[in-house]
């Protein structure tokens, strides 16, 4: 959620009495209290062989958004559980056929990418409506208004790089041609951006569309950032290994032992490599989401209200470094944990800005008719395909 539009300072004392500050969001759920609803989650999962998964799934969404604050008002999930096992089932269901398809023929296997190419873009589209829909604030549902046709537009050419390479591999196709597949895959940032375009500018809230100026390129640009840090971690790993690798050559030839000495300083170009391309891996993601989110939510505006995200890279990536290290030493129990204090660092990096006051741009927004309210196969169907 970027920085969107600065105001001015007031000038008169009169303005600055009647300048709503910008509200914060809070958080009031612990890790602890959290805790007991993921542990009782994993068990009944387990136990019934995922099917109460989607139960697990409702009963956490509920905890997180009820216990999420705005100008006094708590957030909700009203999503019906049932209808969410409805939409896991399918997605297993296709997941599975497609996973052993071009075990029983080549054309079930074709038969089954052609199923995933057509449905996945309306699924997801469907798991939006639905899981919007479905979070409410102040007696009003949230929406999405994007077209199944513009979702095709946005979805179908990442999810054809998940699922046809598999099926050229299977068909045994000459290497070149899936290897020119691949360069498609340097297009992700411009994909990535669609995808968060297509997702912020068709939000809504009751009968308020959201506008979103930022354009696909601008979204893109953290990658660029991201790409550009890598090379410079690149660079690095070249003079500083080669150096390395260089002087322990040297030394051991001057020790008598020339062989011996220049391996020894592969070695430690070598490892000096793989801990540069590891802290690269442990940066870059890192870097890229806290920026893409950050330009993302700050692009986003309602009617009356304006949303900024200013969440900062190194707190980020010091929250996200210590819950990967304190749940592997726990084996998993400090997940819950982890899930409430990144949810808490993220709404306490937002900032919510109403200049002519919250309550009255809100009071404004009112229930979309039933017809609008979202089409019924993604009701019934209840796609959400995050776990």
């Amino acid at each position: 959620m970027d920085d969107l539009i600065e105001h001015a300072a007031p000038s008169t004392p009169t303005a600055a009495a009647v300048a709503p500050a910008p509200l914060s969001l809070s958080f009031s759920g612990s890790g602890a209290e959290y805790f007991r609803i993921w542990i009782v989650n994993l068990l009944l999962s387990v136990a019934t062989l995922g099917i109460y998964s989607a139960w697990a799934k409702t009963r956490r969404l509920q905890y997180f958004y009820r216990n999420t604050h705005l100008a006094g008002a708590s957030f909700d999930f009203r999503g019906d559980p049932k209808a969410i096992l409805r939409g896991r089932l399918l997605a297993v269901a296709v997941l599975g056929a497609y996973h052993y398809a071009f075990g029983l023929s080549r054309t079930t296997g074709l038969v089954i990418v052609g199923v995933l190419l057509l449905g996945l873009p309306f699924m997801m589209r469907s798991a939006l409506r639905f899981r919007l829909s479905n979070t409410w604030y102040r007696g009003l549902p949230f929406g999405f208004s994007g077209s199944v046709r513009h979702a095709y537009l946005v979805y179908l050419l990442p999810i054809a790089l998940i699922v046809v390479p598999s099926a050229l591999a299977a068909l045994a196709l000459q290497p070149g041609l899936l290897g020119a597949f691949f360069l498609l895959y340097l297009l992700w940032p411009l994909m990535h951006g669609a995808m968060r375009r297509y997702q912020h500018s068709h939000l809504m809230y009751g009968d308020q569309q959201a506008s979103f100026p930022l354009s696909l390129f601008r979204l893109a640009l953290p990658y660029l950032q991201g790409f550009l840090i890598s090379l410079g971690l690149i660079l690095v790993l070249v003079i500083v290994s080669g150096t390395v690798a260089f002087l322990a050559g040297v030394t051991g030839t001057a020790g008598g032992a020339g062989k011996k000495g220049l391996g020894m300083g592969f070695l430690v170009m070598f490892g000096i490599g793989m801990v540069l391309f590891y802290l690269s891996i442990l940066l870059i993601g890192p870097f890229v989401a806290v920026r893409l989110n950050n330009r993302a939510w700050s692009a986003t505006a309602f009617p009356g209200v304006r949303i900024d995200c200013h969440m900062g890279f190194w707190g980020y990536f010091r929250l996200q470094l210590v819950n990967v290290l304190l749940t592997l030493l726990t084996l998993g129990l400090f997940r819950p944990f982890a899930a409430v204090r990144t949810w808490r660092y993220r709404i306490e990096h937002l900032r919510i800005d109403a200049p002519e006051g919250f309550e009255q741009a809100t009071h404004a927004a009112r229930r979309r008719p039933a017809a609008a309210a979202g089409d019924g196969v993604a009701d019934f169907i209840g796609v959400d395909l995050s776990w």
